[in-house]
């Protein structure tokens, strides 16, 4: 029996509805004729303010022969590609790093019998989130062990956020795991799914805790040092100053790996710059962007506080990692230098909201040399630290208008900020193209700049480089037996993307 989707179901804003009722009413059938299966995918049409909808697309197969309706269609479920398998003699690859891409990679493997070893320079995620919140109180920076590297990766400090561009039976089968793990079985359906940062670390404790009962060993504190190539095969990988002889390596390292890229680099493994962002977090009241957004408060009660998405394209600016009830934090890795994100709890219930505001940088802006986004990316994170790991913040209107503010605003920047003209840590043109989306922006969202206060540098948006691999096989097109994965390898940008890439390639694998 077929089972068919439903989309473009709309029911008035509210906390409870009758979905099957709904349905039922739109292809003029009874509820008895069918049986809804689950919600594909729920959404929310705010254009008219006073009347906001749910969006709703739906499963459902019949009793019956199935009516004629322009929005009922058969479902297909996507089918991925097949790769050919690689069957290993050791029951042990190794993995190095611990973000999504590395632990679903795990998953995969272990679902095929093998034990991988998992390697990260930082901590397990509870060492890790003291560290942390250590650092935001004003302590000093621990360069292994930070916003950036350890276990759970750059994710389980941030909002949380599940989206993805595309679903297939690969992105299906990741949600399918997080729910196992503790994730709200809402993460299914819901348009901008999240978890915040405190789901995520409990996801992540999870997963540790199931994959050693499989076998897997987590080895923390361990920094890959070396790796070497010998005839397209790997000849030795050097961690904490032991040395391996591993038939498979998976990369799963995060975009901020720099030195793991200076190495890579040296060793003739084959990457390439590719295009990133930089630009600066904009902070607002929470209770500002709920009123624009939604036109009246209210509706927070019933779908959360506001987000938005918004995208200036003659400037090649857009916002972006948009953080609803959250805070702009400190996201350093490195000595001397300032890294701002945005980070929020499952509630969202800080009072204020920010996103990054970012315009694409190529080599026209960092030049040629393969190396040259990473550096481009660490110049202005130096020229921004001048007072401790405090952040530069300017109120929007003033950066518009080339003129530092007089004080610093209410702000939820942790650990503090310190007024300065943001102008100073970026070239003419890249002022220009975030000057222009500010002020394009707020025509739609009026208000958006003079209510707006920018924290900076956002830097860190994705990977500036790209490990090469191959199509067919997901290795290194500088060895067979090297695999890298997730962000930091240049083929994912958030938490499912990078965990579907490291899926993808874990299944690979069978002894």
């Amino acid at each position: 029996m077929n089972m068919y989707s439903i989309r473009n179901i709309r029911i008035p804003l509210a906390k409870e509805y009758d979905l099957e009722f709904t349905i039922s009413k739109k292809l003029n059938i009874p509820k008895s004729a069918f049986t809804l299966q689950r919600i594909l995918r729920q959404a929310y049409d705010f254009r008219k303010k006073r009347s906001p909808l749910f969006v709703i697309t739906a499963l459902i197969d019949f009793v019956d022969e199935a009516p004629v309706h322009p929005d009922l269609e058969i479902y297909l479920p996507s089918e991925e590609p097949i790769i050919k398998k690689i069957a290993l003699s050791n029951h042990q690859p190794m993995i190095i790093g611990m973000g999504p891409a590395g632990l679903f990679c795990a998953l995969a493997m272990v679902e095929k019998g093998l034990k991988p070893q998992l390697f990260d320079q930082g901590d397990a995620i509870e060492q890790r989130s003291i560290a942390v919140d250590q650092f935001w109180a004003g302590s000093g920076l621990d360069c292994d062990s930070n916003v950036q590297f350890g276990e759970g990766g750059a994710g389980a400090f941030s909002d949380g956020k599940l989206t993805c561009r595309s679903k297939d039976v690969t992105i299906e089968a990741v949600f399918d795991l997080l729910i196992k793990f503790g994730a709200p079985q809402e993460i299914a359906y819901e348009a901008l799914p999240h978890l915040g940062t405190d789901g995520i670390r409990k996801v992540i404790i999870k997963i540790r805790e199931y994959l050693i009962s499989c076998g897997c060993e987590f080895h923390y504190r361990h920094k890959l040092q070396d790796l070497q190539l010998q005839n397209g095969k790997i000849k030795k990988v050097v961690i904490n100053n032991v040395t391996y002889q591993p038939e498979v390596l998976v990369l799963a390292i995060g975009n901020s790996a720099r030195e793991t890229f200076r190495m890579l680099h040296a060793q003739n493994v084959a990457i390439e710059a590719k295009d990133f962002a930089v630009g600066f977090r904009i902070e607002h009241q929470q209770d500002f962007i709920d009123e624009r957004m939604y036109g009246h408060k209210r509706w927070r009660d019933i779908v959360g506080p506001a987000t938005y998405r918004a995208v200036d394209k003659r400037s090649g600016s857009y916002t972006f990692c948009m953080c609803p009830g959250g805070f702009v934090v400190a996201a350093s890795s490195e000595e001397k230098s300032i890294v701002t994100n945005g980070m929020s709890y499952a509630n969202r219930a800080n009072i204020f909201c920010n996103s990054a505001l970012v315009t694409t940088v190529s080599k026209s802006d960092f030049g040629a040399d393969v190396l040259g986004g990473m550096l481009f990316q660490e110049a202005i994170e130096k020229k921004a630290f001048q007072k401790g790991y405090h952040a530069p913040i300017q109120n929007a209107l003033d950066y518009i208008r080339s003129r530092k503010s007089n004080f610093i605003e209410s702000n939820s920047y942790r650990p503090q900020c310190y007024t300065r003209n943001i102008e100073d840590l970026f070239s003419d043109s890249i002022n220009s193209r975030l000057k222009s989306a500010l002020q394009n922006i707020d025509s739609s969202i009026h208000g958006f700049s003079g209510n707006g206060v920018l924290i900076a540098p956002e830097t860190r948006t994705s990977s500036p480089i790209r490990i090469l691999r191959s199509i067919d096989a997901r290795s290194s097109v500088s060895s067979e037996s090297l695999f890298a994965i997730g962000e930091g390898a240049g083929y994912a940008g958030g938490i499912i993307s990078s965990a579907a890439d490291g899926y993808r390639t874990g299944a690979l694998f069978y002894v």
